[in-house]
């Protein structure tokens, strides 16, 4: 983990709502597909704490580029910044993706929505592994399916379903819809399932994979206010065995993002979520 100043190099908007923000850093930095980082501009008062975004892209050891929507006060402030604006950045944190397992012959990624900022470079991984790989990307309408990066995803190449709410592109309904459907035609064999998204999402995505005995890897996203586990607001209930106490509980920052999916307490957070 560092703690570095980045300048902006590009703020653009890919959609109403959505913008790819590309950086370069003043150090050397390795990030692993799954990572993310805490931003803040530097000049910016408030908010007081860093925004966390997953990594959506690595050009080089210095240039990283994150997707993100525009929805509360920490990414309205990052969507005013500028060419050559500074951020004070924290990165890179949390654990990766792990791919590469023992027996692994296919991949399944799930993306709902901006959860597609966190598998693009797990993708572009399981491509060079020459990993068989599935791509589900979900998303409300046509515009935020291209927000959420849908161009990019058709330049990997790899097979892609794409679901929107509305119907105005590919299917209609849900993406645990073909993720199912994949899995009842026997695609689950040999497979892991890769997913990131709305709480619901994951947590019926998490459903269908136990369902098939199909192993299942989720990133989870949790407001955090430090992303290196010191205020312990990012926390989830995990299942345990025996009686609660302070292990039946995980910080999202450091323990994760990333977890095996039937070790999270899908019913006890979604209260909170």
């Amino acid at each position: 983990m560092i703690e570095i100043i980045a300048t902006t190099v590009s703020n653009r908007e890919l959609a109403p709502g959505y913008r790819l923000l590309t950086l370069e850093l003043n150090d050397d930095v390795r990030v692993r597909p799954g990572q993310f980082a805490m931003l803040k501009p530097r000049a910016s008062l408030e908010p007081l704490l860093r925004r966390a975004l997953a990594v959506y892209r690595v050009d080089g050891p210095r240039r990283l580029s994150f997707l993100y929507q525009v929805l509360g006060r920490g990414t309205q402030a990052l969507a005013q910044l500028i060419h050559n604006g500074e951020l004070e950045a924290l990165l890179p944190l949390g654990n990766s993706w792990p791919i590469g397992r023992p027996g692994d012959q296919r991949a399944i990624v799930v993306a709902g929505g901006i959860g597609s900022a966190s598998v693009l470079m797990l993708c572009e991984e399981l491509s060079r592994s020459g990993v068989d790989t599935q791509v589900l990307l979900g998303a409300a309408s046509e515009a935020a399916a291209i927000g959420c990066g849908l161009d990019d995803f058709r330049a990997l190449g790899l097979p892609l379903t794409v679901t929107t709410d509305d119907g105005g592109l590919g299917e209609q309904g849900l993406v645990t819809a073909p993720l199912e459907r994949h899995l009842r035609e026997g695609l689950g064999a040999g497979a892991t399932i890769y997913a990131c998204g709305p709480w619901a999402m994951m947590r019926r995505v998490a459903e269908i994979a136990g369902h098939f005995d199909v192993p299942c890897q989720v990133s989870l996203e949790a407001p955090m206010g430090c992303g290196f586990g010191v205020c312990v607001g990012c926390v989830v209930a995990v299942n345990t065995s025996g009686l609660l106490d302070y292990g039946s509980y995980k910080r999202v920052c450091t323990d994760g993002s990333i977890f095996p999916a039937e070790s999270i307490r899908w019913e006890v957070d979604a209260m909170t979520h």
